[in-house]
Order: C-alpha cells, then structure tokens, then sequence
C-alpha cells in the first residue's frame, strides 16, 4: 500500500513533509522514485483530502469554469489499479492513443464511479492532479468482475487527470431527476 500512494503522488517531486502526510517512509520513497520519470522536481499547488476519503495532489492549478453536475467535460486520464500493498498497474488511459484523445465524461449523474466524479467536479479547466480513490469510492468489493475483470476486488484506483475543456450545460431530464434524488453520491 505504501509503495501505490507513493507512486500514485509522484515520488520524484515529494518532499519530505508530504510523504509523511501520506504515510510513506523514505525507503517507500526510494524505491517508487526509481520509477518515476527523471524530470525536475516540482512543488504540488495544493493536496489533500475529502470528506468522502478521496485524496489528491494538485500538479498544475487550472484557471478556468468548475464543472457542474450534470455537464459534460473532456479530459486526459491515465488509471492505474493497485492491491494489496503491490506496485500500481497500469488499466487505461487517453495519452496511451497517438495522438492522444480526451474522452468525454458526463460527471454526477451516476455515470461514473463516485471517487472519479467527485475528483473531476472540484477541479478547474486546465487542472492537472494525481488522484487515490478508495475501493469504496471505486469499483469496491466486486472489482469489474464479470464485466471486463480489469479491476480487482477492493483495489486502490489513482488517476492522473487533466481538465481539458466542459462542453455546454445541457443535463438530459433524467440526469436532472438523477441528480436532485442523489445530493452527494460520494458522501454516504
């Protein structure tokens, strides 16, 4: 477990501090920043963490409209899936397409898993943050199990997202309802 929210909060740009605020010990540290890519270190904007249990890392501060529930939006993502304290594997991702393709989301209305939906609707356009969603925010108990089995059960999901762009609010009528019958689907 130490060695995925290391990996999952960029290991080559932690600082001490911040690797103590998520658990990780310097040997934790060494071994995830061998993996990390060399690049200069760079200071977070911000981290923390939700109500819900989500926690994230602040790359690059976006300054542009937060999205709405109910809206749909275009980001870059890479998900990667950890379990039982073994090193993050990769799932999927957009940067992975040459070129690389933001995909479309439609964020809170039940569309996604609550930890990514609740990640995405605190972020600005042209944010990019490191995201650890828990098994209960994420896909939990069952994994995709049955579906396409590439989430194991009671994973670890981190996201690196980035906030390319919201399209027009236009929520369909049962997204609409979804919505006023689910306040915070990701605050049980």
């Amino acid at each position: 477990m130490r060695a995925l929210l290391l990996l999952a909060a960029s290991a080559h740009a932690l600082t001490t501090s911040s690797r103590r605020r998520f658990g990780l010990g310097a040997a934790s540290a060494a071994s995830a920043a061998a993996l990390a890519p060399a690049q200069p270190a760079a200071a977070a904007v911000r981290e923390g963490s939700t109500k819900s249990g989500l926690r994230f890392r602040v790359e690059v501060e976006g300054s542009g409209e937060t999205p709405r529930r109910g809206q749909q939006a275009l980001l870059d993502y890479v998900l990667r899936v950890g379990v039982d304290g073994k090193p993050p594997l990769y799932v999927d991702g957009t940067k992975q397409t040459f070129p690389a393709r933001p995909q479309q989301f439609t964020l809170g209305v039940g569309a996604q898993i609550p930890g990514f939906d609740e990640a995405v609707l605190d972020m600005k356009v042209g944010e990019t943050r490191t995201v650890i969603v828990p098994p209960k925010l994420g896909y939990g108990a069952n994994g995709t199990e049955g579906f396409d089995d590439k989430i194991p059960k009671d994973a670890t999901l981190i996201y690196t997202l980035e906030l390319k762009s919201l399209l027009p609010f236009a929520p369909t009528d049962a997204q609409q309802k979804w919505i006023a019958d689910h306040p915070n689907p990701w605050e049980t």
